[in-house]
């Protein structure tokens, strides 16, 4: 799912035919930029109508970001949801309930790391060849 919405943003953003490719240091730039801006982002995940789906509660300020973060946490959490829902219907303790979805949050971080590390690198090579 991550690889879709990059590829839209990408697609949407395209430098014309023929453009240079951007150098690795313009890239790199970005990829600072993007970042920065990422990090003010703050959400997370919530079921809705049955689905995994994104909780903004505040915008990079720049729409690409945001729908990279969510999208990485959308497409890595949704595999799991049966799990989630299975925890969260358990008889078991809150603070149970509570310790075995952080496990899971746990073992999904890293795939939602790497959604976001291509993804920003996506995103600037885009931004870093218009």
């Amino acid at each position: 799912m991550i690889a879709a919405l990059t590829l839209m943003l990408a697609q949407a953003a395209a430098p014309a035919a023929g453009a240079e490719m951007p150098s690795e240091e313009d890239v790199a730039r970005e990829i600072v930029a993007i970042n920065k801006v990422l990090d003010k982002w703050n959400g997370g995940i919530l079921k809705r109508d049955g689905k995994i789906t994104c909780r903004l509660e505040e915008s990079s300020g720049d729409q690409a970001v945001d729908v990279l973060r969510c999208g990485a946490m959308v497409a890595c959490y949704t595999p799991r949801v049966e799990e989630l829902d299975a925890i969260a219907a358990s008889d078991e303790s809150a603070d149970e309930r509570r310790a075995r979805m952080r496990a899971i949050m746990d073992e999904v971080q890293p795939c939602v790391a790497n959604a976001e590390r291509e993804g920003v690198r996506r995103l600037a090579f885009v931004r870093a060849s218009k």
